[in-house]
């Protein structure tokens, strides 16, 4: 319910909550940046007809932050709040740099380990790779391992087996420390190569965030500064009132310009190199846009109940410019 603006209550009281809510705005806020800017570009999955990056998802959740912030504690402490942002995005982007650099054990868990071992689908008809050749037993399609050759080419491995990994130095199989059972590896059953590909989990999220890391964070500093410029415009021009307006007008346009900037970005190289083409650069920021357009267009339920509940509970007119610390007595 909301509490009635003309109540009085003793400074002490009023100070502690709107720092509470100021402190629960920014920490969802820099909570989702931190999370969004390393989960990136590790997936792309399926949203309805949209095609999106899962760092996408928890974004427009941050301009919905920024946006209650710029209403009740003003321009400038939510540019302080953006800006903290940014030097979190680099103490991020360090310490990924310094766990890629320094060097690393030679235990690895379960889940630090990936080993890979390519697969082809073997296809009834090779002319045209359509109607794969199915596994009765299954019913899924039959593929075969396809492993690199040193000069670059490939070769089919038609039966694969576990081997012991042996210690040189002893010639003694490995032990796994964490389990007590001798490591194994996949080899050729004919020749004995090795035919799987190991790799660290920390490795793939390193190689997969710094490029897009970097591009979130020229990006996410032009749209959210942009957002909170565009937010206290419109609040001036409107002296305050149609709250739809600066709420979705900010958003909507500085999401244009997050995901524009953040998707060239990271992609550019790749259509330089002739990898990607000029129209799928197009679709992610068609898709991504979208996606950002409906949720901030369903963010003005939250807000405006927000607004109207806050405005009692802290005591500020979310009609006015709220300068400074929003500890107004």
């Amino acid at each position: 319910m909301r509490e009635p603006l003309d109540k009085a209550l003793p400074l002490p009281v009023l100070q502690e909550r709107r720092e509470r809510v100021f402190l629960i705005f920014s920490g969802i806020f820099l909570g989702m940046m931190t999370m969004l800017n390393i989960l990136g570009i590790t997936r792309f999955v399926h949203v309805g007809p949209l095609i999106l990056a899962v760092g996408v998802l928890p974004y427009p959740l941050t301009f919905l932050c920024t946006d209650f912030i710029s209403e009740f504690y003003g321009r400038r402490r939510a540019n302080t709040v953006v800006l903290v942002g940014l030097g979190l995005n680099f103490l991020v982007l360090g310490f990924l740099w310094a766990g890629n650099t320094l060097p690393a054990t030679a235990y690895k868990t379960d889940l630090q380990r990936i080993v890979e071992v390519g697969q082809e689908t073997v296809y009834a008809d090779p002319a045209t790779r359509k109607r794969p050749m199915l596994d009765p037993r299954t019913g899924l399609p039959l593929k075969r391992v396809v492993v690199s050759d040193q000069d670059g080419g490939s070769r089919v491995v038609e039966a694969v087996i576990m081997v012991e990994i042996l210690d040189p130095a002893t010639g003694q199989a490995v032990i796994d420390p964490k389990t007590g059972k001798t490591v194994k590896e996949i080899v050729d059953a004919e020749t004995g190569s090795p035919v799987a590909r190991e790799s660290e989990l920390f490795t793939r999220i390193f190689l997969s965030t710094q490029a897009a890391i970097f591009a979130s964070m020229v990006a996410y500093l032009m749209a959210q500064l942009c957002d909170v410029w565009i937010f206290h415009f419109w609040k001036r021009l409107t002296r305050g009132k149609h709250l739809w307006l600066r709420s979705n007008g900010s958003t909507l346009i500085s999401q244009l310009v997050d995901t524009t900037a953040v998707v060239l970005i990271t992609f550019w190289s790749a259509v330089a190199a002739g990898e990607l083409s000029l129209a799928s650069v197009g679709g992610m920021i068609r898709d991504g846009y979208l996606f950002k357009l409906v949720v901030a267009l369903l963010d003005t339920i939250p807000f405006y109940i927000g607004v109207r509940f806050l405005s009692g509970y802290l005591r500020i007119d979310p009609g006015t410019e709220n300068e400074g610390n929003g500890l107004h007595s």
